[in-house]
């Protein structure tokens, strides 16, 4: 059952000109807007599915979401975008059509702790920091930045990227596949199964604290085609 949607309108949405234009192969209206809400429904899971753009996030003590979103794009190819909340999960899209390569979705997100996100996009920028719940990211090219996480589960994949994960406690599980690009990962100690495969590079081990062994309960399984895999211990 679909709940009501409890957010106010901070500002409007169009918050810039969109004005008649020729670039390129594109003629006409070039939309150039932003928009904030404050959603108030009780949120477990954001989805975002979208073409390019940035994701920065961040979760601490504060009550409700707060989700800043930015669209460039040409008017006579900008889908319509879509904005949800239904039983616990938080869900936009923003796409074009034939994937156009001019359009961008910029999400700034404040976040109560406990929220997770499962993520589509094309080209993708994604910053985070203290997540404490999983994470889903698949993407064809960017990249993946999380700073101090304690997400028991992460899991991306893509084509080209570069992936820097830090965590703050031991994760269950980090699942990474990519077919070219680079992963370093910063893990506090312990003792953890190592599945790492750079079928086309190297994995580097620094520190003493991060000790394989097929026994441990937390499970790195990071697949890289072309690119290297650095593991390090995470400085407390």
């Amino acid at each position: 059952m679909r709940s009501s949607l409890d957010h106010r309108r901070l500002a409007p949405a169009a918050l810039a000109l969109a004005l008649p234009m020729l670039m390129g192969s594109h003629c006409g209206f070039l939309l150039d807007y932003g928009e904030t809400r404050l959603i108030t429904d009780p949120v477990e899971l954001i989805v975002i599915s979208a073409d390019d753009g940035n994701i920065d996030a961040v979760s601490f003590e504060r009550n409700g979401v707060l989700l800043r979103r930015h669209t460039f794009a040409y008017q006579r190819v900008l889908e319509q975008p879509s904005f949800s909340v239904e039983d616990g999960v938080l869900s936009f899209s923003a796409h074009c059509e034939d994937n156009d390569d001019t359009c961008s979705f910029d999400h700034m997100l404040e976040l109560p702790l406990g929220i997770g996100f499962d993520i589509t996009m094309d080209d993708a920028q994604i910053d985070m920091g203290y997540m404490d719940a999983d994470i889903t990211a698949s993407f064809d090219t960017g990249y993946f930045n999380g700073v101090r996480l304690a997400s028991p589960r992460l899991d991306v994949t893509a084509n080209s990227a570069e992936i820097y994960a830090d965590f703050a406690i031991v994760p269950e599980s980090v699942v990474i596949d990519l077919d070219h690009g680079e992963v370093t990962l910063s893990l506090p100690a312990g003792e953890y199964q190592c599945r790492l495969d750079a079928a086309n590079g190297e994995v580097t081990f620094e520190g003493d604290g991060i000790v394989c062994n097929d026994a441990g309960t937390a499970v790195l399984d990071v697949h890289l085609g072309v690119g290297d895999i650095f593991v390090t211990e995470a400085v407390s």
